[in-house]
């Protein structure tokens, strides 16, 4: 038997599935020694269903209480089971916050992060005068004044291929902090019987760095209520010539991780 589990001289597939999960209980999607994490529940899941150890790789690592609708993953088996029946059949053995949503065979080369041509995310701000006992896990609650106009207007700084160093978390490894972001915008959405209970920020991207969708989305909420200047994101992201003239500017906090969400992952 070879390192991983699986027999050397047995037919070997690889399987890709979207998956979904509440994040709230979890220190993220990548494992980590001493934490329980997304990845880890869902390789012992697959042991006990395909009867042998499993290492699950996924299109991106979302950070401790950040959820998805439509993270990709990939892993090898040698069980005979269909892919197709693979989403019923591992129910039982996950738990409630984590489910998948569908599953096919492909090339033995096969790697989501590779494969992921674009990522989108949307975060959540709860607008009403009152927390919501049901939308509070998935939006961050802020019943404060905000500019809408004027966050549709800095979000409209955002998209191009820009260098998001400045949006960055420390303890980042990557060595170029320069990104493709296709689309950034605002909008509303009804909840509780409410028109725009819900503000949404949208963005779809190449690639994130960390913690960059929660530090862009928490410098808009501070140019929206007045602690930051407007145009602040365009100077934070602009050339190096006028990033010289700007360093030390300030940028926003980022926000938490509970009200962010990795919606779909494109495949190129």
């Amino acid at each position: 038997m070879a390192e991983d589990g699986l027999d050397p001289g047995a037919k070997v597939r690889r399987i890709a599935a979207v998956v979904q999960y509440d994040g709230s209980r979890y220190a993220g999607f990548q494992r980590q020694a001493g934490d329980v994490t997304v990845q880890g529940e869902i390789e012992i899941a697959l042991a006990k269903l395909l009867g042998h150890p499993v290492k699950v790789s996924g299109a991106g690592r979302t950070d401790a209480g950040v959820h998805a609708r439509g993270q990709v993953i990939a892993f090898d088996t040698q069980a005979p089971i269909p892919p197709e029946r693979l989403p019923r059949a591992i129910t039982g053995f996950l738990p409630s916050d984590i489910s998948f949503v569908r599953a096919w065979e492909v090339e033995k080369d096969f790697s989501p992060r590779r494969r992921a041509a674009w990522k989108t995310y949307c975060y959540r701000l709860w607008k009403l005068e009152y927390r919501s006992p049901l939308w509070g896990r998935y939006t961050y609650w802020y019943p404060g004044e905000l500019q809408y106009d004027l966050m549709v207007e800095e979000t409209k700084l955002i998209p191009g291929r820009k260098d998001f160093k400045a949006f960055r978390a420390t303890g980042s490894p990557v060595q170029s902090t320069v990104r493709t972001v296709k689309d950034a915008y605002w909008r509303t959405r009804e909840a509780d019987g409410r028109d725009g209970a819900i503000w949404e920020f949208w963005i779809t991207a190449d690639g994130f760095l960390y913690k960059m969708v929660r530090l862009l989305v928490g410098t808009v909420l501070d140019v929206a209520r007045g602690k930051l200047p407007p145009g602040t994101v365009g100077l934070l992201l602009a050339t190096p010539e006028v990033a010289e003239r700007t360093r030390g500017m300030k940028r926003g906090e980022a926000l938490p991780g509970y009200g962010l969400c990795l919606e779909e992952v494109i495949l190129s």
